[in-house]
């Protein structure tokens, strides 16, 4: 079989890696029988989650850099290893720090290392569709909890809390290091056979590869990196409060506000691929300002028109999936793809400060003033914000492509 068409195999099997990983988007159906089998509070236990994501973004860095010398199957293997093994530790904690290493450290270390094998890797078999590649991969951690939540919340039901991540924790480690295995590494400079770039695709292309040492004396770095952060602080002060703004501010009951999350899921999911997918015809900083304006829109709605509060939300959700799955298609856009499994790390550090800080916020606006309407301004203005540093960095992206000699013009896709 063709490289060519093995291709969308790994894409699936990547796809299907991060659906695993993406399980953490569950966790809310741990907390609690986890508090209440240990009689810690949920807080405490809550706390465990918040590590997961404050370290999972270091080895994403660390291991870019060892693919430089080992294949990202091996990686993935490694970082699957250490994830099952987290997942099955959780099942035999007896106190909070044990907890917090085992799920919280293990699993967040080796979560970034699985991403960093996955992702990076794959968009570079796809240099006709980074935005499709990119979006698509994305998705599969968004939609994760879809399927993993309901599995969890039966097998507590029958086998409690602890023997669940005992055996889910088994199936984790098995699952991702047998996918990993099939993976292949991407050929420097792969191209599918026939492909035909458009002239401006051809000058992405042909713009300078950067290692991250380039990148951090290279302006547009940190011109990328305060967009990147924009669009974290904005979207995650509305995603990751969801189901508080619905019951606030939409009126809904708990039960009917945890039933839109699971759709707002859905519409992350979609919005991840979709403007993945889109960016590949439209320009990746172009579709980035689109989304802004979306995001600003939707919060101002949201601070100044307290009704039909369910569609701003799951437009959010949408726009912000799609901001998400661009990040490492852009990287790639600005600094070649030949560098790119360092180079995702290094571009995804500002988005972690955004989201370390965003949900942080909302919270803090909400408990001072009783209501989420400033923050959802914030947001707002933050997204204008956005709009204007996309604005010039898609300016300055097209200046260095136009500064690229190109032999000749042919149609098809545009790729920044």
């Amino acid at each position: 079989m063709r490289l060519e068409s093995k291709r969308w195999i790994y894409l699936v099997l990547g796809t299907l890696i991060n659906c695993i990983i993406g399980q953490t988007y569950a966790w809310s159906v741990f907390v609690l029988p986890l508090s209440t089998h240990f009689k810690w509070s949920m807080a405490d236990v809550s706390v465990a989650f918040a590590i997961f994501h404050s370290v999972s973004f270091i080895p994403i860095i660390v291991a870019g850099k060892l693919q430089e010398r080992v294949s990202p199957r091996w990686i993935i293997a490694a970082g699957g290893l250490v994830y099952g093994l987290g997942m099955i530790g959780v099942g035999y904690v007896q106190t909070l720090p044990q907890l917090y290493i085992a799920y919280g450290v293990m699993g967040g270390l080796s979560m970034g290392t699985i991403y960093s094998g996955v992702v990076p890797n794959l968009v570079r078999f796809f240099p006709d569709r980074r935005g499709m590649a990119s979006g698509v991969l994305a998705a599969g951690v968004g939609c994760a909890a879809l399927l993993w939540a309901p599995v969890a919340v039966g097998m507590i039901k029958t086998y409690t809390v602890l023997p669940t991540f005992k055996m889910l924790g088994c199936l984790y480690l098995v699952g991702i290091c047998v996918l990993g295995l099939m993976m292949k590494t991407a050929p420097d400079g792969f191209a599918p056979a026939g492909w035909v770039p458009s002239a401006q695709s051809q000058k992405a292309m042909s713009i300078p590869d950067r290692d991250w040492r380039g990148m951090l004396v290279d302006p547009l770095y940190y011109l990328l990196s305060a967009t990147i952060i924009m669009g974290a602080l904005s979207g995650l002060m509305i995603v990751a409060h969801a189901s508080p703004i619905l019951q606030s501010v939409g009126g809904y009951s708990a039960a009917a506000a945890g039933f839109w999350v699971g759709i707002l899921a859905v519409c992350n999911s979609a919005g991840r691929a979709g403007w993945g997918m889109i960016s590949d015809r439209c320009g990746r900083m172009s579709t980035m300002v689109v989304i802004y304006i979306i995001l600003g829109v939707a919060m101002f709605w949201l601070a100044t028109k307290p009704f039909a509060v369910l569609v701003p939300v799951l437009v959010v959700g949408m726009s912000f999936g799609g901001f998400m799955g661009q990040l490492a298609s852009i990287t790639a856009d600005a600094f070649g793809s030949k560098h790119l499994p360092m180079n995702f790390g290094v571009m995804f550090a500002p988005f972690s400060i955004g989201a370390f800080f965003g949900p942080r916020l909302a919270g803090s606006i909400k408990v001072a003033t009783g209501s989420y309407s400033q923050a959802f301004l914030i947001a707002s203005a933050l997204c204008v914000v956005g709009i204007c540093l996309a604005v010039v960095a898609r300016r300055v992206l097209l200046k260095r492509m136009n500064e690229t000699v190109v032999p000749e013009k042919a149609p098809g896709l545009v790729a920044t």
